[in-house]
């Protein structure tokens, strides 16, 4: 018997790990949050989408946020890609 996981948000299946960042510079600071969730395609999607247009948008406003954000935008995008195939191959 075969278990499936099942998204943390909306309880679909199947669902797989995730993991995302993103930076919000503070002048002369960063801020990191991140994300390790088991999400669904759909949740994973919206996360992802949230996830990288906030980086876009907050991420750019201190010297060491600036450059590592093309390094979170890229990992999530590598990250998600992981994620979808991990779907495909459950």
């Amino acid at each position: 018997m075969s278990t499936s996981a099942v998204c943390e948000v909306c309880g679909n299946s199947p669902a797989a790990r995730i993991k995302l960042r993103r930076g919000v510079g503070l002048v002369l600071a960063q801020r990191i949050y991140k994300a390790d969730a088991i999400l669904c395609d759909v949740c994973a999607a919206a996360a992802t989408s949230e996830y990288q247009s906030k980086t876009v948008i907050q991420g750019w406003t201190s010297p060491r946020s600036a450059l590592m954000n093309p390094f979170y935008i890229a990992s999530n995008a590598v990250n998600r890609a992981k994620h979808k195939k991990n779907l495909r191959d459950s």
